[in-house]
């Protein structure tokens, strides 16, 4: 209040003021202030000749890390809007014989990031001696390549490898298969790789925009995309405020008895999965099972490893 006593425009002062009662009002309502703290965004909108006030309590979904009290014409929200912003991504990895494009999908977003071309000796009609060792340079050279395209994939990927949502591949169908068969990609990397492979004939950045539209539609059919689209939605509800997001077992199952719980979150180590299965059959409430390997269940995991959407 006493910085608010220094601005010199008497409109100016008397809304900060106002504003800031309101928040020690807010304050005093709350019994208990939440681990990762409040953000309060309070003030007033002038458009056309009118003037609105802007109420905006936010949870966020982790520390915050410096305190902040600022009287502007704007709201400072980008380190709320960090937390909120999802760090995993969808490689997309298209391959013909000795050439590789690498692009990293983001929403409806995609970025390329390699865009390389091996040498493999072409294809010869001479016979005899010729033939053969031809093609014994061509299997050394296509051999290479291959490992190529995994130390450039294992290097990319490996250290962020829980951020990676999934590795789709396309290309040359027979040569991306053939890639798979060799083994050379790190472990943590292939149990990401979709079952399909996309056909793609143009190997270079217009051939990832091609692959981009098959890939979306594969990748909404797999459980990784389901999570992290039902965990976007429950961050999305809980940053701003809303009473339809639930976390921690004594807000979960107190919100399950009362018939409010649409869809619990949970980790698939849970030992009350059991138990929980039989509950939400009696509210006629569904259950999502995470991957604690996964972006959305590694942020599930630092919530108490439980949550929960609200019907209200």
């Amino acid at each position: 209040m006493a910085g608010a006593e220094q601005i010199k425009s008497k409109t100016n002062r008397k809304n900060v003021q106002d504003n800031l009662t309101a928040i020690l009002s807010e304050l005093t309502m709350i019994s208990e202030l939440p681990e990762n703290g409040i953000a309060f965004f309070f003030g007033i909108m002038e458009e056309g000749g009118t003037t609105e006030e802007i109420r905006e309590i936010v949870v966020p979904p982790a520390p915050i890390s410096q305190f902040i009290y600022l009287c502007g014409k704007e709201f400072i929200t980008e380190e709320l809007e960090d937390m909120v912003q999802p760090k995993s991504l969808v490689v997309i990895v298209l391959i013909e014989g000795g050439k590789l494009t690498i692009g990293y999908l983001r929403g409806k977003s995609i970025e390329l990031v390699r865009d390389d071309d091996f040498y493999i000796i072409g294809k010869t009609r001479a016979g005899g001696q010729s033939a053969k060792r031809y093609l014994r340079l061509r299997e050394e050279r296509m051999d290479a390549f291959f490992k190529h395209v995994a130390k450039t994939l294992n290097e990319l990927l490996v250290e962020n490898a829980e951020n990676v949502d999934a590795i789709v591949l396309g290309g040359n169908t027979i040569r991306a298969q053939e890639f798979l068969e060799r083994g050379d990609l790190d472990y943590r990397l292939r149990e990401k790789v979709v079952e399909t492979i996309i056909p793609v004939s143009v190997i270079d950045e217009t051939g990832l925009y091609q692959a981009m539209k098959e890939a979306s539609r594969l990748l909404r059919e797999t459980e990784i995309y389901a999570e992290r689209e039902m965990w976007e939605s429950f961050m999305q509800d809980l940053m701003k405020g809303h009473s339809t997001a639930a976390y921690g077992e004594k807000e979960v199952m107190e919100a399950l008895t009362q018939g409010r719980v649409d869809t619990i979150l949970i980790l698939e180590e849970d030992p009350r999965i059991d138990k929980l299965i039989d509950e939400v059959e009696q509210y006629g409430s569904e259950i999502m099972i995470f991957s604690p390997q996964t972006e959305s269940g590694a942020q599930l995991k630092s919530f108490g490893g439980i949550a929960a959407k609200l019907r209200w």
